[in-house]
């Protein structure tokens, strides 16, 4: 779906919303363009001109008569005009919040390749630059399109009505405005979508620095990263700089226009009165000339405020463009539609390969078969494919050739949703969310109870540390504050303890405790897996030894295979790396 069939799409779901701002809008137009033709008809019911003098001939009743139908019109104007503006910002918001959502959504169903192939700021100013972008955008043009269409067409028939030779006068004088406003806005649109790409890199390497604060400060880094930050900020100033001066280019420029063409048409307004008495086909007076000035100006008022929102509307269409480019990305591919009726008895890896970059290999021809209750640890060196392996195991990326069977079926025919509840995994990373502690254990299961969450903790050994909090359970933290990196490890680990899938993945989950707490979280673990499989990455060796079998994994091929007493009595690559750690 391209940027105008979405932006169709979202004009039609607020249609009621668009007809009830139109008429509005006219009635807030009609009452003010008809007060000028009113005080057209005042100046006329002053007097005439005849032989070129103007004579007073008061007629008082016609003056108090258009006067105060002129004061009635002004204060329905006021009150439509704030009905019309007050729809046209509920409308803005209304289409805000769904794209809000839709991009949300998108960010949530596309697949963990996409994710990591988007920097993290892109995505950031998607779901919130972007958007802001679009509601100035939409509330701006908007309001100036709507508001001026109709002015222009309602002002049009008005300057035929007043005077049918000076506004053709105007009709053939005012493309030029449009020619300039169009010019400039061709020139600056390039500099506005130049302006957000560098916005975009701006706001991922400031994140960036912000989530590694620790490390910056450090490494004494600070000066360099503000040095960097700097050149990127004055490089965005400097684009922004052009794209700005380019688009405030184009409100003097067609000012200067309209009032060349307002001038124009006053001295041939004037020259029609004097030769009025005697050409009747001119019929012109004070009174109409005041009128058609004053609808003149009316008339290329909207031109003029039209390009002033010139700015909010380039970088709304580029957001807007933007974001329809991302809503057209293909969503997580799930072809699956089998289900499992019972636990996973057996998962089996068939000359299976897998890589992220078609030129660089990975896991080439992997063979293994995991039963269940197994204890499966994978070990070997950084980038030898360890976390690969998971992620494929997960259906976060789908092998490139082979297959992997799940109690004898090809695991692409079942559902992911279906597959991956019956998988409960620990990482190294922490996913700590900002709320209370219990909130966060819950996160795994929504609907558990307090003594659930309780036995959880204990199971863990979290309670070790929670219970000598102020608040305990009800304690405030998220990831950057209130706990340590031991302590957010554990409340990781409280959430499978909950869960108790009968397949749980430990990608180094002891990798932030201290030997003791170490210690008791493997009794625990222990104890959960008991009847269950569990796949554990280990860097620390000294933590898979009584792993039923032990894959040594290198370059992403499964070089050794056994239990630790056999590995080690073959003194290969198993042997060299456990040795090395205790030297």
């Amino acid at each position: 779906m391209n940027s105008k069939i979405l932006l169709k799409k979202y004009i039609d779901s607020q249609k009621k919303g668009v007809i009830l701002s139109f008429i509005f809008v006219a009635l807030f137009l009609a009452s003010q363009l008809t007060i000028p033709f009113l005080i057209g008809k005042s100046i006329d019911a002053l007097g005439t001109i005849e032989n070129g003098i103007f004579t007073f001939s008061i007629n008082t009743n016609q003056v108090i008569i258009y006067l105060s139908i002129c004061i009635v019109l002004a204060i329905i104007g006021v009150f439509a005009d704030f009905l019309f503006e007050y729809k046209v910002g509920i409308i803005s918001q209304e289409v805000v919040k769904d794209l809000r959502v839709k991009v949300y959504n998108k960010i949530n169903s596309v697949s963990i390749e996409t994710i990591h192939n988007k920097e993290v700021g892109d995505l950031l100013q998607l779901e919130i630059t972007d958007i802001e972008n679009i509601a100035t955008g939409i509330y701006s043009v908007l309001k100036q399109l709507v508001q001026g269409v109709l002015q222009i067409f309602i002002t049009i028939i008005l300057m035929f009505v007043t005077n049918w030779i000076l506004a053709l006068g105007v009709l053939v004088l005012s493309p030029l405005s449009i020619i300039v406003s169009k010019f400039v806005a061709s020139f600056s649109h390039k500099y506005f979508a130049k302006q957000s790409k560098m916005m975009s890199k701006l706001n991922t390497y400031s994140l960036e620095t912000i989530n590694n604060t620790e490390l910056v400060q450090s490494l004494n880094y600070q000066n360099e990263a503000i040095k960097e930050f700097t050149k990127r900020d004055d490089d965005l100033r400097k684009t922004s700089k052009v794209a700005q001066f380019s688009a405030s280019w184009t409100n003097p420029s067609t000012r200067l226009v309209n009032n060349i063409i307002y001038c124009l048409i006053g001295i041939a307004g004037i020259i029609l009165i004097i030769f009025s008495p005697t050409v009747s086909l001119f019929n012109m007076s004070i009174g109409r000339l005041s009128t058609f000035l004053t609808y003149t100006n009316q008339y290329t008022k909207p031109f003029n405020e039209i390009s002033s929102v010139l700015a909010e509307f380039e970088t709304a269409k580029y957001s807007f463009n933007r974001i329809a480019d991302f809503l057209n990305i293909s969503d997580d591919i799930d072809d699956g539609k089998d289900t499992l009726d019972s636990q996973i008895e057996e998962i089996k890896f068939e000359h299976m390969s897998f890589s992220y970059n078609k030129d660089k290999k990975l896991i080439e021809d992997f063979n293994c078969t995991i039963k269940k209750g197994m204890k499966v640890a994978i070990v070997g060196p950084t980038g030898a494919g360890k976390s690969t392996l998971i992620n494929v195991l997960m259906r976060f990326y789908d092998p490139c050739s082979g297959r992997v069977l799940v109690n004898g079926k090809d695991y692409l025919t079942i559902k992911k949703e279906e597959l991956r509840k019956h998988f409960s995994m620990v990482l190294q990373e922490t996913w700590i969310f900002k709320g209370t502690i219990e909130d966060n254990i819950k996160y795994a299961k929504d609907d558990a109870s307090s003594e659930e969450v309780k036995n959880a903790v204990k199971e863990s050994h979290a309670d070790s540390f929670i219970y000598t909090l102020p608040f305990g359970l009800d304690t405030q933290v998220s990831s950057k504050e209130g706990l340590s990196e031991g302590e957010k490890q554990m409340l990781t680990i409280a959430r499978i303890m909950m869960v108790k899938n009968e397949i749980v993945i430990l990608d180094e989950a002891t990798s932030n405790v201290d030997t003791m707490t170490e210690k008791r979280i493997n009794d625990a673990f222990d104890k959960l897996l008991e009847g269950k499989t569990s796949i554990v990455i280990a860097h620390r060796l000294s933590t898979i030894m009584k792993a039923d079998i032990i894959l040594v994994i290198k370059d992403g091929q499964i070089i050794e295979q056994g239990n630790h007493h056999d590995l080690m009595n073959k003194q290969g690559f198993y042997y060299q790396l456990f040795t090395s750690q205790f030297k």
